[in-house]
Parts: C-alpha cells; sequence; structure tokens
C-alpha cells in the first residue's frame, strides 16, 4: 500500500459492493504498483545531519536512513536495509506524534512485509483496497490477469486477494497491486508491462463468489504464504 499516502493524511486530514456474479463495475478498476524497496547502507549518499531515524512504535531507533531511503521506505509500507551481512526488513505500523512508526518483520514468516491484521504480501496475487467496501480476505477477478506468467514462472488465474489498505486508496474500484520486489520501472514486473502501474488505464474486474474465493484462500494459504512464496522471498 502507499503509506506515504496514508501519512499525508494523516497530518492533513483530510469495490465494490457488486454482485457475486460475472458482472463488472462500470468503468473498470483504477490500478496502481508499490512494492517493497531495498536499502543498501554500503550504497548511501547523504550528509550525516541529513539522516533519518526509523523509529519503531515506542521511539527506539530500528535503523538509521538518507532521506530518500527513508522516503522509499516509508511510501512503499516496507522495505529491507541490507547493512554488512545483516539482512533486516521493516514494515509500517502506525503513525504516533507525527512521526512513522515501522516494525521489524519476521523473514521466516512473511519476506515480502505484512498486510491488514497481520497478513503476508503475496507478490502478484495481493492488492490493497478501500476497507469501507471490502474486508480483508475478499477476493477480486480480474480477466486480464488470466495466463500472464509471473517472475517466479507461475501462470495468473485472475484472482488477487484483498491483503492490503492505505490512506490513497479510495474508491470501491480502486486498487493497488502488490509485485515484490520489482517496481514499476522494472524490466521483470509483469503487472507492469499489462498497464497495471498507470492510474490512467481501466481494467474489467469483479468480486469473487463466496465459493471461488475460498478456494483462492486456500490456494494462496491466506493470510499466511505457500511454502514456495516463502522459500523465494527469503534473502
Amino acid at each position: 500500500m502507499n503509506l506515504f499516502k496514508s501519512f499525508v493524511v494523516t497530518l492533513l486530514p483530510v469495490f465494490f459492493l457488486g454482485c457475486a456474479i460475472s458482472k463488472s463495475t462500470d468503468g473498470g478498476l483504477t490500478p496502481t504498483i508499490y512494492y517493497k524497496p531495498t536499502v543498501q547502507q554500503k550504497n548511501a549518499k547523504c550528509s550525516s545531519n541529513s539522516l533519518r531515524d526509523l523509529l519503531s512504535p515506542d521511539g527506539h531507533t530500528l535503523a538509521t536512513l538518507c532521506p530518500d531511503d527513508y522516503k522509499s521506505c516509508l511510501m512503499q509500507g516496507s522495505c529491507f536495509v541490507v547493512d554488512g551481512e545483516k539482512v533486516l526488513s521493516y514494515n509500517y505500523h502506525s503513525t504516533k506524534e507525527g512521526v512513522p512508526r515501522f516494525i521489524p518483520v519476521d523473514l521466516d514468516k512473511c519476506p515480502y512485509g505484512y498486510g491488514v491484521r497481520s497478513s503476508c504480501l503475496d507478490p502478484y496475487f495481493s492488492v490493497a483496497a478501500d476497507l469501507k467496501y471490502y474486508s480483508p480476505g475478499d477476493v477480486i477477478f480480474i480477466p486480464r490477469l488470466i495466463g500472464a506468467v509471473m517472475p517466479n514462472g507461475e501462470v495468473h488465474d485472475g484472482y488477487l486477494i484483498v491483503r492490503d489498505s492505505g490512506g490513497g486508496i479510495v474508491g470501491e474500484a480502486r486498487f493497488d497491486f502488490f509485485t515484490g520486489f520489482f517496481s514499476h520501472l522494472a524490466k521483470e514486473n509483469t503487472l507492469a508491462h499489462l498497464g497495471f502501474g498507470d492510474p490512467k488505464n481501466r481494467f474489467e474486474f469483479r468480486r469473487a463468489t463466496e465459493e471461488e474465493a475460498q478456494e483462492v484462500r486456500a490456494r494462496r494459504n491466506y493470510p499466511g504464504l505457500k511454502p514456495k512464496v516463502l522459500l523465494e522471498g527469503r534473502r
């Protein structure tokens, strides 16, 4: 989810309830992409007085980052921080006293980070949605994705699970697609090639039937991850 947008909404006070049949929402969905960036501390290039602390909910410093890296972690909602041989993962948690707070991620459980209700983000098969219209675990179906080959070799079946939310995700047809370690600019990002990184695009979609949703949640091991995805996610 785009948590930088959520943070901005916090500071500046600021899908569809459709049938469980195949009818799509008029106009289609509005897409964007988010991912999990990797911060390489050895490549950090900024002055010492510009460094930003990644703080825990109780105010402890988890990592100290250059401003651009800090912004990337906040905007994407999570990040890896590689410091020498140490690889640590952090997830946005909340904003306290106007300051974003992060928590460490258990890489053995959720290598790509946490969504809502501590569910694991599942690359290419999960989305952030407006929880005024959806509940965590709801499933949507997008015909455009059927048969698309993901970077890990999986062939998409068109189904995605709502595992996340965000202040910038507003409306019944607005979705943010999680693409693992690949940004919308990466050549390996299949969803970007299909146009899901451009909010000007519109794609047909519908809410899955409850029978479909149950099968999809079991297949993707919701709220956890499939063993194969867990293995691929380890760094």
